[in-house]
């Protein structure tokens, strides 16, 4: 695959749920190493956006093609989601085994590594997210903030080339928000591909190289973190920041 054509190719994308329709011919690219925060109100499509990239969601109309591999069967789906991870605003760990377990899990079943690799490279990864001292520990055991940083090692053991992270902190307390960023960012540093759905605002123009604005199931504005923040073209667009950055 060349490092010149996008990551991600997402062309005339529509979806519909029942007679509401989500997603509004949709185009967007990614490039290999961008890091694209997608923001806008509740309702807008942005879960919706990245589900479909991930095919949690089945698109109605339009293409999406992901390291090369265009979404047409599930062969292509397999492909597309060994190279992708997710995290979800729910950390989904199961709760009767141990972060250790919950980490080689995948691994082992899907990559067909052997456990001493799988565990060599679980514990890799915890101490990325900092917090290898939690690995023989149950889930119900961490704080919010460290089940969601076991969430996105749990993610990066399958190796991905590319990141999704479907308002990641949503669910979590505010002081524990920064400590999931923080690991966040720690990836964008790295050059990860990555498409981050979030409020954090802060957080947006610490890591995005490129906004994205949704409204009403379409993409409304794009623009680099300044000019978002500075110069927002759209008058929907004004008006949200507006609404956002009060609180």
């Amino acid at each position: 695959m060349s490092e010149n054509s996008p990551a991600i190719t997402i062309s005339g994308l529509n979806k519909w749920f029942g007679d509401y329709q989500a997603l509004k011919d949709v185009d967007l690219d990614v490039a290999h190493g961008e890091r694209i925060v997608v923001c806008g109100p509740s309702g807008s499509g942005k879960s919706t956006l990245i589900r479909c990239v991930n095919s949690l969601e089945a698109h109605d109309s339009g293409t999406i093609t992901v390291d090369g591999i265009e979404m047409t069967d599930a062969r292509a789906v397999e492909a597309i989601r060994a190279e992708v991870g997710m995290v979800f605003q729910q950390f989904n760990l199961f709760p009767h085994l141990t972060i250790l377990q919950n980490l080689t899990l995948g691994p082992i079943k899907a990559r067909k590594l052997p456990k001493a690799e799988a565990e060599a490279r679980a514990m890799a990864y915890l101490e990325r997210v900092r917090i290898p001292d939690q690995a023989h520990k149950r889930p119900a055991e961490l704080s919010g903030g460290q089940q969601q940083r076991v969430a996105i090692a749990r993610s990066l053991c399958m190796e991905p080339k590319i990141m999704l992270f479907d308002e990641p902190t949503s669910a979590l307390d505010p002081e524990m928000i920064s400590e999931v960023l923080d690991v966040i960012v720690d990836l964008a540093e790295d050059g990860m591909t990555m498409i981050v759905v979030t409020h954090e605002m802060g957080f947006a123009r610490r890591a995005a190289d490129r906004m994205v604005f949704m409204d009403q199931g379409q993409i409304i504005e794009t623009g680099t973190p300044e000019q978002f923040f500075t110069a927002p073209k759209s008058k929907r667009c004004q008006r949200f920041l507006s609404q956002i950055l009060q609180h």
